[in-house]
This record gives C-alpha cells, sequence and structure tokens, in this order.
C-alpha cells in the first residue's frame, strides 16, 4: 500500500491484463478498470480489512469463511492484473483460501475444519520439498550465488538488512546453501518428536522473518506462518487414521503411474509407426545403424541438381524438418537423419560417416547442399571439411545456428551448464511421469505440424533416451575448429529468428555469411511452424538457384 510509482503506466507492476483482449469489448473494459494505478492499492486495502477480521471474528465460522473467500478473490484478481511480481508468500496465501473455500463446501464442520487443515498441512509440506529440491538443480543455488544475485535488485536490494548481508558475502552463501538442504529435509519434521518439531517450526518461521525483514516482504510472514498451524494439527494428530493423507498420496500415486503408462505407450507406438512400411529407413553397416529419410521429387531423382541434407536441432526429430523437407522436395532430393544416439541410430561413427554412407546408398555422387538447424551447424562443421565432401559442398544454409564461441563459453560455466541440465532434468521428470500429455509445453508451443508428424515429434522430443542423449551431445559436441571449418564452405546463408537475430548477425559476421532474418520467429518455431517454414525454405531454395 505504500508503493505508488510501480503501479503507474509506466511502472514495472502495471497492469496488463486489458492487452490480451480486443479494445472496446467488455472484458478489455473490465481489464482497463483493473490495470487502473489505484486498483492494487484498493485491493491491498480490502484484502487488509478481511484479514483484520479473521482474528476478530474468532469463533465465527461463516465470517472467518467470508474473509478467506475476499482475501483469495483479491489475491486472484492481482494475479490477473499483473502475472508477474508474485511469489510463494502470495501462492500460498492463495492456496489457504482457496482450500478453505472448497472444504466450506462439506456440511459437517468438524470434518470440514480437519480435511482444510490436513490439506493445508499436505500443501506445506510438499511446498517446501519441491521448493528445495528445485533449487538443488539450480547452480546458482548449489554455488551460493543465488541470494547475492537477489539482494542485487531493485525489488529486494533496498533494505538495511539486505546491504548487512551484501558485506559479508560468505555468509550470504552459506545462507544460500542452507536454504536448500532445509526446505528439501522439511518432511523429516513429521518424524521428529512433538518438542523437537516445535523446534524447527520455530526456526522456520526465523527464516521467514529474515526474508522479510532482509527483502521488505511482510507478507513473508503471514503467508507462511498460516499453514504452520495446520503442520502442527498434522503433528497433533499423528496417532489418528491419516485417510486425508492416504487419499492424496493414492490419488496421486495413481494418477502419475497412469500418466506414465499412457506417455509410454504413446511413445511406443510412435517408434511403431516409424518401424512401418511409411516410417523412416534404417541403414545398416560397419557404422552400426543410421535412421533417416528420404523425400524425392515427383519424377524421381534428378542427378543435375544437389542433394539436400538437413541436420536436425538438439533433441529434434526428423519431423522437425517436415515443412521445409517437403516443399524442397517439390524440385530436390532431401535426406533427413538422426544422428548417433538419437531415434533407432545405433552407431559411434561421425556424423560425416553416417551420411556418406547415406549417400552411397542412394547412389548420389554430385552435389550435396547441407541445411542445419541450432547445434546441427556444428555437427556440420565436422564434416564439410572431409576429403570426402570438400568437393561436393559449396553450399551452407545455417537456420539460427549454435554459436561454437557462445558454447564453449557456456560449457565451461557452471552456472550455465547447471542452468541447461537443470533443463534437461526438468523435461526429463516430465517424460517419465508423462505430465507432458496433459500440460502446455514448449514442443508444442513453437510447432504446429501435421497430426502424425506433430505426434511423432513430441513423442520423440520427450522421449527420455533421446533427453540424455541432448546432453551428451550438447556436452561433447567438438567446437574447437568449427568457425575455421564453416568458413571453408565457399557460400554460406545464415537464416536468423526474430528472437535470436541481434547475436545470428554475429555468427554470420565471423563465417562470413550472407543474413537473413524471420520476423517474429523464435528459435524452434522458425521451422515448426508453416509460415515461419516457408519462408526458411524460400530463402533456401533462393540460396540454391543462386
Amino acid at each position: 500500500m505504500s508503493l505508488k510509482k510501480v503501479f503507474n503506466e509506466d511502472g514495472y507492476l502495471r497492469g496488463v491484463s486489458a492487452q490480451q483482449y480486443p479494445p472496446g469489448s467488455v472484458r478489455h473494459r473490465l481489464g482497463r478498470v483493473l490495470d487502473h494505478p489505484r486498483t492494487p492499492k484498493i485491493l491491498a486495502g480490502v484484502t487488509l480489512a478481511a484479514s483484520a477480521g479473521l482474528p476478530l471474528a474468532r469463533g465465527n465460522r461463516k465470517l472467518q469463511i467470508a474473509a478467506a473467500a475476499i482475501i483469495g478473490t483479491c489475491n486472484r484478481l492481482s494475479e490477473m492484473r499483473t502475472p508477474y511480481g508474485r511469489d510463494g508468500a502470495d501462492q500460498m496465501t492463495a492456496v489457504i483460501t482457496q482450500y478453505r473455500l472448497l472444504t466450506a463446501l462439506i456440511a459437517d464442520e468438524q470434518k470440514s475444519d480437519d480435511i482444510f487443515l490436513r490439506a493445508v498441512n499436505f500443501q506445506a509440506g510438499l511446498s517446501y520439498a519441491v521448493s528445495g529440491i528445485s533449487k538443488a538443480f539450480g547452480s546458482s543455488w548449489l554455488q551460493g550465488d543465488a541470494l547475492p544475485e537477489v539482494l542485487q535488485t531493485e525489488a529486494y536490494g533496498r533494505g538495511p538488512a539486505a546491504e548487512i548481508l551484501r558485506r559479508h558475502p560468505k555468509l550470504c552463501r552459506a545462507l544460500t546453501v542452507g536454504t536448500v538442504a532445509w526446505e528439501a529435509a522439511f518432511p523429516l519434521i513429521y518424524t521428529l518428536p512433538r518438542l523437537q518439531a516445535t523446534y524447527a517450526l520455530s526456526a522456520v518461521k526465523s527464516f521467514h522473518v529474515g526474508v522479510a525483514a532482509t527483502m521488505e516482504l511482510p507478507r513473508f510472514v503471514w503467508g507462511f506462518f498460516g499453514s504452520h498451524g495446520a503442520v502442527g494439527y498434522a503433528l497433533d494428530t499423528r496417532g489418528e487414521k491419516r485417510t486425508f493423507e492416504k487419499s492424496v498420496l493414492g490419488i496421486s500415486a495413481g494418477v502419475t503411474l497412469a500418466s506414465a503408462l499412457i506417455a509410454r505407450e504413446k511413445r511406443k507406438i510412435a517408434d511403431q509407426r516409424r518401424l512401418g512400411p511409411k516410417g523412416a529407413k534404417r541403414l545398416e553397416g560397419d557404422f552400426g545403424v543410421v535412421e533417416y529419410y528420404v523425400n524425392h521429387p515427383p519424377g524421381g531423382p534428378d542427378q543435375s541438381k544437389p542433394v539436400v541434407v538437413l541436420e536436425c536441432g538438439l533433441g529434434q526429430s526428423l519431423e522437425s524438418w517436415e515443412w521445409v523437407a517437403g516443399r524442397l522436395a517439390v524440385n530436390y532430393t532431401v535426406v533427413r537423419y538422426h544422428r548417433p544416439g538419437y531415434g533407432f541410430t545405433k552407431s559411434r561413427a561421425s556424423s560425416g560417416d553416417l551420411v556418406a554412407a547415406i549417400l552411397d546408398e542412394l547412389g548420389a555422387a554430385g552435389e550435396v547442399m547441407i541445411v542445419t538447424h541450432s547445434i546441427g551447424s556444428l555437427s556440420a562443421a565436422s564434416y564439410v571439411t572431409d576429403p570426402r565432401f570438400t568437393d561436393r559442398i559449396h553450399k551452407l544454409v545455417i537456420v539460427d545456428g549454435t554459436d561454437p564461441d557462445l558454447l564453449g563459453a557456456d560449457r565451461s560455466d557452471r552456472r550455465r551448464l547447471g542452468k541447461f541440465i537443470q533443463a534437461q532434468v526438468h523435461t526429463l521428470f516430465a517424460a517419465v511421469t508423462g505430465i507432458y500429455e496433459w500440460a502446455p509445453n514448449s514442443v508444442e508451443r513453437q510447432a504446429g505440424y501435421t497430426p502424425d508428424a506433430q505426434y511423432a515429434h513430441v513423442q520423440f522430443v520427450f522421449s527420455p533416451r533421446n533427453i540424455v542423449n541432448s546432453v551428451r551431445e550438447y556436452t561433447k559436441v567438438d567446437t574447437d575448429f568449427a568457425l575455421a571449418n564453416l568458413r571453408k564452405v565457399k557460400s554460406t546463408l545464415l537464416i536468423a529468428s526474430g528472437e535470436n537475430a541481434e547475436q545470428q548477425s554475429l555468427l554470420a559476421e565471423k563465417i562470413k555469411a550472407s543474413f537473413e532474418v524471420i520476423d517474429g520467429s523464435a528459435h524452434r518455431s522458425i521451422i515448426g511452424y508453416k509460415n515461419y517454414a516457408e519462408q526458411v525454405e524460400s530463402a533456401v531454395r533462393r540460396f540454391i538457384d543462386e
């Protein structure tokens, strides 16, 4: 309520809810009211009044539930007004008020209150544990850098306590690592005797008070203290039947198992399709097995034109090139393949060996043009100077390619590498549990292929084996001579996504490539969305004809 400028139309907590609706519509007009700079203060005032009403209405269950409803509604309106700027305390407050409303529907007051307290307790234990485990996968937390970085921000580093911590970096780092340890270990509190559990809860309260004082976030006290009473209730009733906890754990385990099995079966179906008569081909030889797909022009292979070889991005499937390959195949033979470790490719050979084997199988002895996406540019760099290809590869197209210098820097920086590993672990978790089948994911948001291709692509990307292999490729792919090798190609075109245009322009300068930008596209959508892919294909076709 003491903040002013941050809620103005030029402030970082300005309202943005009206932007998603057409101007003049009812929702847009309501959004404009919600986005007004005075609205947050009104919501805060109403929340404060309702919060004061909770203790004043002690013993009056209906009034307390009504106060909880008001607090929850104000919290939700604040989230709608500004989708950022929320934190764990806001989320916990929302959980408590929403659980109170849901359990109020139970007619038996004693049973209603019991389920409410057990639900909040379950949420509190889960929140602390998940927070700690999640932090453990973040290199900035394990290395002790997270809290110092937070205290450097304008929003959370202005107070005197923050200044004291900044002057004692060793203490700050110890607190950062300690936070990971105690949060992940929070469920152990339920195994302690009641007195020791009380001491542990008091220590947790001290932590929240410290956070509130350091970051000037008093709601951290109220948001989490509100759940500790429920934890105490669960500790006091440990001898009773835990039907609620058993039900929640049983349902959660059942849903997770069912989700995992469904996802596993869908991946099996995708693999069976690949093994079918219309699926990709497999070539066996001394090099092992390579999975590949060939698109020929309607009239058959044309030896007078170059064969176009498409290199996939990190962890991406053959289907990721579906739109581009289909259009190029009108005039050219187009080859896609999976590098070692991906899909059905089981080989320790180099990318150059696999490409050479596929071209020999096709009887293609003429010119070859390489088109790469993402880290596929480094795969191409490993063989464009190979004697088997130097007289055949005269043109190279890089679509939003990986800069070897940047990749080398990322891999040598523990924090950047840690962030990449963390992202892959999250993806692996989603793959194993099957969560990706039920929740929006970045793969589907940045790809819009035909249904069959989309199905195969999503199942491929969320295959645990392919996820693990993408980590291997990311950490092992050679970057030492990549720039020098790419510069040796006679003519190179770099096509950048709008998202990475600036960084890609620097890469184009390094390899002396022509440069084009597909406005509005992102790293994956540049070949995943049909309209962007068509622009990529047109640029490739113009480049071939030059």
